[in-house]
């Protein structure tokens, strides 16, 4: 004989397991609860660290990758030198776009061929790449790129997109110097600047802006053209450079300079081009007799 179960006692257990479901225990309610609060704060922590880096944020990275490459290729122990290059440095930053953060020079002791550019406003030129240099124009013209790369938050740009550099690390330990976020973030681009590169985009707009800056600080304007020609001549000559391998080519980026000049009508002639000052001031430079 099958059993009998009435309709109404069917729909009492199933309210009642409704019901059980809708309102469980209290614990079971508080550990929901913390459960989605937890997940919620989660979120929140992965999605701060998808924004873009803070200004706090972008000078401890940049004070990081800093230390790193001074530690790697040296500072060049002149004082004078480092004077006229933080000279000749804070003179176009000046210019910038971005105010919002203090820029800083320093000489490199490599006879290599290059200049780089961190977060926060950290700009390094080799011995090599000033050696290079015929007068302080030219040298302008190479940190006024490099400062252009900052006010662009071109290095920014590659931590923003490579998202993985950011999600996962402990935020309370992010500004902490030699933290295990700092250590990651200033590797990766280091690793970046040094063995890949910018976008040819960007160096491009580097050049633009460093030409704009060097111009209005009485520059002239096509010092970097010139420093371009005499890197890519040394380069053929068998001279050493990463810039080079890691940027556009040459007569591609002097033809836009000088498109520039020409539309902005610049004429830059009579500007001084300061030989003798530069001259002078990197003495211990120039081979010995």
């Amino acid at each position: 004989m099958k059993p009998i179960v009435s309709r109404r006692g069917l729909w009492t257990v199933g309210a009642l397991t409704v019901f059980a479901l809708l309102n469980p225990p209290a614990d079971a309610h508080a550990q929901i609860f913390d459960r989605l609060k937890r997940a919620t704060k989660k979120a929140e922590e992965v999605q701060k660290k998808l924004e873009p880096m803070s200004v706090d944020e972008e000078r401890e990275v940049g004070r990081e990758v800093a230390a790193k490459l001074v530690a790697a290729l040296h500072l060049y122990k002149d004082e004078a030198l480092t004077r006229y290059v933080n000279m000749v440095g804070a003179t176009v930053a000046a210019m910038s776009d971005r105010q919002d953060i203090q820029y800083h020079f320093a000489v490199l002791d490599s006879d290599d061929i290059n200049a780089f550019s961190a977060p926060g406003g950290y700009v390094f030129v080799t011995r090599g790449a000033v050696a290079l240099c015929e007068d302080e124009s030219e040298l302008a013209g190479v940190l006024a790129h490099e400062v252009g790369h900052i006010a662009g938050k071109h290095v920014l740009k590659i931590v923003e997109r490579d998202k993985a550099l950011r999600v996962g690390m402990d935020e309370s330990k992010a500004h902490v110097p030699g933290s295990a976020y700092l250590h990651k973030m200033s590797q990766g681009i280091l690793i970046k600047m040094i063995d890949q590169g910018l976008a040819p985009g960007d160096e491009y707009d580097a050049d633009q802006r460093g030409m704009k800056y060097a111009h209005a600080a009485g520059y002239p304007a096509e010092g970097l053209a010139r420093f371009l020609t005499k890197l890519d001549q040394a380069t053929e000559q068998g001279g050493k450079s990463f810039w080079t391998r890691t940027h556009p080519p040459v007569s591609e980026r002097n033809a836009r300079i000088q498109q520039t000049i020409a539309a902005q009508q610049w004429e830059d002639a009579d500007r001084p081009k300061l030989a003798e000052r530069f001259a002078a001031a990197t003495q211990a430079l120039k081979p010995k007799a």
